[in-house]
């Protein structure tokens, strides 16, 4: 080994302390990196995991929105149809009440002519009595205001527009 420029004595020498050096690093450095590298990996590996449970929860929650969405949708709709179908109510239920009160009117009118057609054909009747009676006091020559004569001429004017009518 002198050939080489190697001294045995240093060679085992160095061997030793290499092998010491090996030893005291098993013995004391290797556990404690390898607790290192174990808590580092279980981490990593717990961090994955959070990572995976937040994306399934993300999904969930996700899920979760679209249904409140879709429930709130849903509700909007039910609501718009109520107040359409209380709209149409009421309109159905103001028109009822305009027909109501035109037919109401229009009884009211109809009563009113009514009235005042009777009211027309009395005050007519009178006024042909008082014309008949007037043309008799002249054809006959004296005045007929007794009651009979009176009564005799109603009942002849209504016998004419029972005629007529």
């Amino acid at each position: 080994m002198d050939k080489l420029g190697i001294s045995p004595f240093n060679f085992i020498s160095q061997v030793i302390v290499f092998l010491i050096v090996v030893w005291v690093l098993w013995k004391w450095a290797l556990p404690v990196v390898t607790k290192f590298l174990d808590e580092r990996s279980g981490q990593i590996q717990k961090g994955l995991e959070d990572a995976e449970t937040a994306k399934r929860q993300l999904a969930e929650a996700e899920t979760r929105v679209a249904a409140m969405l879709e429930q709130a949708r849903q509700e909007g709709q039910q609501a718009l149809a109520r107040a359409t179908q209380a709209a149409e109510h009421l309109r159905t239920e103001i028109e009822q009440q305009a027909r109501q009160r035109a037919d109401e009117i229009l009884a009211q009118a109809q009563k009113n002519i009514d009235q005042q057609i009777a009211q027309a054909k009395s005050e007519l009747s009178r006024q042909v009595s008082d014309l008949a009676i007037m043309a008799a006091e002249r054809v006959i020559g004296h005045s007929m205001n007794s009651e009979d004569n009176r009564k005799l001429v109603q009942e002849f004017v209504s016998q004419s527009r029972d005629l007529q009518c």
